[in-house]
Parts: structure tokens; C-alpha cells; sequence
């Protein structure tokens, strides 16, 4: 009876025993963001221009959340697939406004901790403050966007991020970046493919259109 009762505590304390943490140093630590990135993007596949075609998205453990703990999300991401990254499309759905930079992004001055000079970069390099220059080991791998795109032009909802220029990130290599709202891995992960989205956006636009012509004939 005793040895049963010994062996039901240990399990039940190897349940209620807390989990491991997960902490991504791919970022520097930002202002609540003290343990580098809250979502760690790894890419597994690219197509022949360097673009993104699969990857996945993990959340720091404890969930650290948005870096000034309202609506910015410390972004990581690695390539693990066998050629280099230049660009992943990222769309967290609709009304989700992740492109839609406000001025105060990781390399806003206002934060602490808060990134170096050397990897934010100047104004000229990273004109949104959402990008970045260096990673963390010191390397030369900017990062800029492009917005909208598949989901229309100037939409903020949805764009790419570009890496490194025409070189691209190379496989085994990391970097980070900031994107509007609080972002989850769920939503980064349910990414479409930009060809998708543009069917998506042209078939909704057409419901629309019959949709009026269907009320102005009745009001005829």
C-alpha cells in the first residue's frame, strides 16, 4: 500500500511538474521580451528564387508576449532548408495589421533592454525600426519589407520580408525582425500561399460585384 502510494506522488509531481523553457537567442532581448525572441520562424524549403514555401513557427516558453507588452512581436527566424532565404510572405488574416508599422518598433530608442546601434542599423538602413542590420552574432544580414502584395497593394494585413538582399540568408543562419500586434505562432503558421490569397481576394471581389448587381436590379 505504501509503494503504491509513493509511486501515484511521483507521478503526480512528474504532471504537475512545469515545463521546460524555450528561449530563442536568434533576438536580442527587447524591453518584456527579456529571453531574445516571442516566435521563432524556421524555414524548411525554398523555391528557386529563394522564396519561402514551408516553414514553421514556435513560441517562447514562458509566453513572453508582445515586447512593450501591447501590440509588437519579437520575430526569429532561421533556415534550415538547403538553399539560401531571401523573402517569406507572412499574413496573420484579416484586420490583423502585422505590416502596418507605428514608429515604435525594436529599434525605437524607448526600450529597455533593447537591441545595439549595430544591429537596429541608421534610419537609411532600416527606415521602419521594424528591420534590422545585424543578428545577433554580429553578422551583416538585413532585413526590410515589402507590404501588401498578395493581399493588394499597400494592404497591410499581409507582405515579405526580405533577407539579405540579393545574397539571402544562408542555410544554418538566423536573424530577427518586429512586426505590428500579438502575434501568435498559430496565426504566422496558417500563412496561404500568396497565389491563394490573390484567388481568395479576386473571388471575394467578385461576390461583391454580383452582389450589387443583384440589388440594383431588385431596386429596378
Amino acid at each position: 500500500m505504501r509503494f503504491t502510494m509513493v509511486v501515484l506522488a511521483m507521478a503526480a509531481g512528474a504532471l504537475m511538474a512545469p515545463a521546460a523553457p524555450i528561449s530563442f537567442s536568434q533576438c536580442p532581448a527587447v524591453g518584456a521580451d527579456t529571453s531574445g525572441c516571442e516566435l521563432l520562424i524556421t524555414v524548411t524549403g525554398v523555391n528557386g528564387s529563394g522564396a519561402a514555401t514551408s516553414f514553421s513557427v514556435a513560441t517562447s516558453s514562458p509566453d513572453q508576449g508582445p515586447y512593450d507588452g501591447v501590440e509588437d512581436t519579437l520575430i526569429g527566424i532561421t533556415n534550415a532548408a538547403s538553399g539560401a532565404l531571401k523573402s517569406i510572405f507572412l499574413f496573420a488574416g484579416t484586420g490583423g495589421d502585422i505590416f502596418g508599422f507605428d514608429g515604435d518598433g525594436a529599434c525605437f530608442s524607448g526600450y529597455s533592454p533593447g537591441p545595439t546601434a549595430a544591429e537596429c542599423g541608421t534610419s537609411t538602413q532600416n527606415p521602419t525600426g521594424y528591420g534590422s542590420e545585424q543578428n545577433t552574432q554580429g553578422q551583416t544580414l538585413p532585413v526590410t519589407f515589402t507590404v501588401g502584395g498578395a493581399c493588394g497593394s499597400g494592404d497591410v494585413d499581409c507582405g515579405t520580408v526580405l533577407i539579405n538582399g540579393s545574397t539571402g540568408l544562408a542555410t544554418g543562419s538566423s536573424t530577427w525582425f518586429d512586426l505590428e500586434g500579438a502575434i501568435t505562432g498559430q496565426q504566422l503558421a496558417g500563412t496561404p500561399e500568396p497565389g491563394s490569397l490573390m484567388l481568395l481576394g479576386s473571388g471575394l471581389a467578385g461576390l461583391a460585384f454580383f452582389a450589387r448587381k443583384r440589388r440594383a436590379a431588385r431596386s429596378n
